[in-house]
């Protein structure tokens, strides 16, 4: 497995490599850097293997011109992001030389996201090759703000890797009709980022009000997950002083390159303490963090096609954990929290009114305690009986033979 980045919280690329370690297969995962003491309750049989870039080389997170509002002419800023591209393709397949070196023999390559394609594709030579797409890289982060011909660029090349893949992965099925219109790749397997089944315990855990200082009876409003612009963080913030909502603290669990930032905007004497910045958790240890929220929220902003069609791990976190869920009014998320067999699981609102959030909070936590914990016990059958890893997982295993020597014909993969 490759993937440019520190997995410490990819729950995505650590489920996968343990699913199929327990499968019987031997699971080496090439990333970026390795958390110390590496990560809790993997298998044995999976490898984990920091690889480092070339002295002074690109990696995900620093700084770019294509963030930075820079004051220079058009030319200039131009030539900086050609310049800045061009380096980060050239530490890109620069690393995953290094990389290949360091696997030696492998039969199968399982790339996570564009980038890692990218790095180990011409390395593949004859091996398998499967293409795990987390999201689509032209609608996200930096591959949405590329010049046009930069675009073009990727969409060429990435066609020629999802038609080339032995295998294509991605996590939900609005981002695998994509992906197969564009590319013509009608066999994608969905598997979504769920976790595995959880039994809430009773009492419910109680670890974020004891960590933030929250009292024992104010209720408890959750953004976990990566902390930066597009997450609709200040929404979740600024819900806090609509009229209803003064006793309501908010919970900042997560990490990321705008930490700093989002501790300043939870400082702003506006919200009077009442927003807590805490640090991430490992993925194995989730769960009952989210367990102890009275209500998750997924304000996400439409920002991007990627967005809009997002089905969020957090949402399914939140499930499993028996926590109802706020999300932005998008297909995907409507799909599961409003049209699910169990439903409803939560609520949606306009992420770009934060009345809306805000009303959609109190729906859930202002409705009476009988109604309050019939709504946690339909999310967790929810999760239960379809929104897991072990349902989740066939795909994924469906793929991969028995043997552990390649990966089986797509077509006769269960999809999820």
């Amino acid at each position: 497995m490759v993937s440019y980045a520190d997995i410490a919280h990819d729950s995505r690329v650590q489920r996968e490599a343990d699913t199929l370690a327990r499968a019987g297969h031997e699971v080496a995962v090439y990333c970026l850097s390795v958390p110390d003491g590496g990560v809790p309750g993997l298998h044995e049989r999976v490898r984990l293997v920091a690889v480092a870039t070339r002295p002074g080389g690109v990696v995900p997170g620093a700084p770019s011109p294509f963030r930075t509002a820079a004051r220079r002419s058009r030319p200039r800023r131009l030539a900086d992001r050609v310049g800045w591209l061009v380096d980060y393709g050239r530490t890109l397949l620069d690393w995953g030389g290094r990389v290949a070196r360091v696997a030696g023999s492998v039969d199968t390559w399982h790339a996570h996201d564009f980038t890692g394609a990218l790095a180990v594709a011409r390395q593949a030579g004859r091996a398998r090759f499967v293409y795990d797409v987390h999201d689509l890289f032209l609608e996200a982060g930096i591959g949405g703000r590329l010049p046009g011909p930069a675009r073009r660029a990727i969409a060429w090349y990435e066609g020629r890797l999802v038609r080339r893949a032995t295998a294509v992965i991605t996590v939900n099925r609005a981002l695998a009709a994509v992906v197969a219109r564009r590319y013509r790749r009608p066999d994608i397997v969905v598997v979504h980022n769920c976790p595995a089944r959880y039994d809430v315990p009773e009492p419910r855990p109680d670890r974020i009000r004891p960590a933030a200082g929250i009292a024992a009876d104010a209720p408890v409003v959750l953004y976990h997950g990566a902390l930066g612009p597009g997450r609709g963080i200040e929404r979740v913030c600024e819900a806090l002083l609509q009229p209803g909502l003064e006793r309501y603290h908010a919970a900042l669990l997560g990490y990321g390159m705008w930490a700093d930032e989002v501790r300043a905007l939870a400082a702003e004497p506006r919200f009077g303490g009442r927003v807590h910045v805490l640090p991430a958790v490992a993925p194995s240890e989730l769960l009952p963090w989210v367990a102890s929220a009275d209500v998750g929220v997924m304000a996400f902003p439409h920002d991007t096609l990627n967005v809009y069609l997002s089905t969020p791990n957090k949402l399914f976190e939140c499930l499993a954990a028996g926590t109802p869920a706020v999300v932005s009014d998008f297909p995907g998320m409507r799909a599961i929290v409003l049209d699910d067999p169990d439903a409803p699981l939560g609520a949606v609102c306009d992420p770009t009114d934060v009345d809306s959030v805000a009303r959609a909070i109190v729906s859930i936590v202002g409705a009476g305690p009988s109604d309050r914990e019939a709504m946690r016990r339909r999310c967790a059958q929810a999760a239960h009986e379809r929104w897991n890893w072990e349902t989740e997982s066939r795909g994924l295993l469906g793929l991969y033979d028995a043997a552990g020597s390649g990966v089986a014909d797509p077509a006769t993969a269960t999809a999820g």
